[in-house]
């Protein structure tokens, strides 16, 4: 009878658990469909193992590989340099009927400057069939790598050498700081990303977004021809105020800007054709994955039609419900009553969900030899808290007179590993949470990384709630964290443990109300009648920033608990 209890418990967990992932990855209707080629895409090669910044550049034939792959999506690229394996890509084009916006990329040195524009003017004036527009720079402004007049200086020389239409390309705000450049150029290039801007933009705003950015450049420079060079969603990362990132919203936003651009007439450039692990760099995970193809060049999405945010759910499906079955019955063979059974056949199947989950989001967030050596490590975490956490509610529940500090546990490797997990989570998540108040722009928020630690000990923690009565012993020693694993803590350490998860919670939001503060800020809401609301209003506009706050809270309880169990029980 117990066998078959189990046994029923464990097939009812997976068709829960099976019903919970097709409901968390069933396709999403996107509109609107887009069924043409787009205008233009960033293109930058760049493969695995290759970056700019450390000089290792894609080959020749990894140039045409790319540019063959996009015939058919868009009609143009848009370049970022003149130089460093880019010179091959004007000749090619042409091979396959894409047109060019060639650009050189300008920095802080004079020699490099040079050499870019140089072959910036010898690319153009040998393809004047596939370079239709060149650009001057990207975003040097913005960067302060030269001042506005030495910009300048850079854009006349190209003009007086090349036949083809001459820009620069930045942020939209710096057109309207610095108009002395517009004056100078042949077409206005505006970067407009909602997802940058200093007051984030959700994606059910973009259009207006857009159109009032656009309008504000045309109000300055009459009669000057506007392209928004850049224009994108990341897929992956964190996200920015009521800016969620998911590849969902990305296919949205591509989706809608190749209409809204097609409905007012706006020339556009879509950032970007490829996702690139090396700007992780710069600029976390956020920062790689603009692409509309992943490094390993497969389409994120489709241009028309539903969208599945996670595409091999079925796979990671599988191998989550078959560990949390494989779990339930290693672990579950003591249990008596289907109640119990069935309670940890859910709390595996949970286990294993957010364990797998958490392990394919740290290889996908990997991009460079020691985030492969820390994914290992932030995936084995979950897994073998998680085999922790379900060890424990199984002896929990197979004799409830467990829970009580005084009882003795038999000794067990989760009993050691468990707890001393736990307390590592609650420090990387005080630590990293510091780290997202002091500079967390790019900084990934860790719910996936420490949803284990989050949930699966406040589902401990609520089931020797429920056990606190037949066990007779009080909900403060049942939520304590005495007695969960080993005891690890005096109650004073476990006073500060709280007090920092606590703490950590409030700096996690106001971190996101500081991140609106940017350079114009003050300027574009001079009274503090306007500036304290937009602050609030940001601190709590970020869903995700608000669940990482929560989860730190929740990590706080038991830490809390442990003061007021000991004294009930001294």
């Amino acid at each position: 009878m117990r066998s078959f209890s189990l046994l029923l418990a464990i097939v009812a967990s997976a068709a829960v658990a099976l019903l919970f992932w097709f409901v968390c990855d069933r396709p999403v209707p996107v509109e609107p469909s887009w069924n043409e080629p787009l205008r233009s895409v960033s293109f930058a090669p760049f493969r695995r193992g290759q970056s700019p910044l450390t000089k290792t550049y894609p080959t020749p034939a990894q140039v045409e590989e790319d540019l063959k792959s996009l015939v058919g999506f868009t009609s143009g690229i848009r370049t970022y340099t003149s130089r460093e394996g880019m010179d091959v890509v004007p000749d090619l084009a042409a091979r396959y009927g894409l047109k060019v916006t060639f650009g050189a990329w300008l920095g802080t040195k004079k020699e490099t400057n040079d050499l870019e524009v140089d072959a910036l003017i010898k690319a153009a004036n040998a393809h004047p069939g596939s370079i239709d527009r060149v650009l001057v720079g990207n975003e040097v402004l913005l960067r302060r790598d030269l001042k506005p007049d030495e910009l300048i200086s850079y854009i006349r020389k190209v003009k007086t050498q090349v036949r083809q239409p001459v820009s620069y390309a930045d942020v939209w705000a710096f057109y309207l700081k610095y108009p002395e450049v517009g004056r100078e150029v042949d077409f206005i290039t505006i970067h407009i990303l909602p997802f940058w801007e200093d007051e984030p933009v959700d994606i059910d705003h973009v259009e207006e977004h857009v159109v009032r950015i656009v309008d504000k450049i045309r109000a300055a420079f009459p009669g000057k021809p506007i392209l928004i060079g850049e224009a994108g969603w990341p897929s992956l990362g964190r996200d920015r105020g009521p800016a969620v990132v998911n590849t969902v919203n990305e296919a949205r936003f591509v989706r809608r800007m190749a209409e809204i651009a097609a409905r007012h007439d706006f020339d556009y450039n879509i950032v970007e054709a490829f996702d690139q692990p090396w700007k992780a760099a710069l600029e976390n995970t956020v920062g790689a994955s603009w692409g509309v193809f992943d490094i390993d060049r497969k389409a994120k999405f489709s241009m028309s039609g539903p969208v599945v945010e996670v595409a091999d759910w079925p796979l990671r499906a599988a191998i989550a419900i078959g560990a949390g079955a494989l779990l339930t019955l290693l672990f579950g063979r003591a249990l008596q009553g289907g109640i119990r059974c069935f309670t940890l056949a859910l709390l595996a199947q949970a286990m294993a969900w957010l364990a797998v989950t958490s392990a394919f989001h740290a290889e996908a967030v990997s991009f460079r030899w020691w985030q492969d050596v820390w994914a290992f490590l932030r995936g084995g975490l979950p897994v073998l808290l998680g085999i922790a956490i379900i060890a424990r509610a199984a002896v929990f529940m197979a004799d409830p007179k467990t829970i009580l500090p005084a009882v003795p546990l038999a000794a067990a490797p989760d009993r050691w590993y468990g707890g001393a997990l736990s307390l590592f989570s609650a420090a990387y998540a005080v630590v990293w949470t510091l780290l997202l108040f002091l500079d967390g722009r790019y900084r990934d928020i860790p719910v996936i990384d420490l949803s284990v630690p989050a949930f699966g000990l406040a589902a401990l923690l609520l089931i020797r709630a429920a056990l606190a009565r037949p066990a007779g012993t009080t909900m403060a020693v049942a939520l304590s964290f005495d007695g969960l694993f080993d005891k690890l803590l005096s109650a004073r350490r476990s006073l500060w443990m709280a007090s920092a998860l606590s703490l950590s919670a409030v700096l996690a939001l106001v971190s996101e109300g500081t991140a609106v503060i940017g350079e114009d800020f003050s300027k574009d809401h001079p009274t503090l009648s306007e500036q304290v609301p937009l602050v609030l209003k940001a601190m709590i506009s970020n869903r995700e920033m608000i669940l990482w706050a929560v989860m730190l809270l929740i990590m706080a309880v038991p830490y809390w608990m442990n003061r007021r169990s000991r004294g009930q029980s001294a």
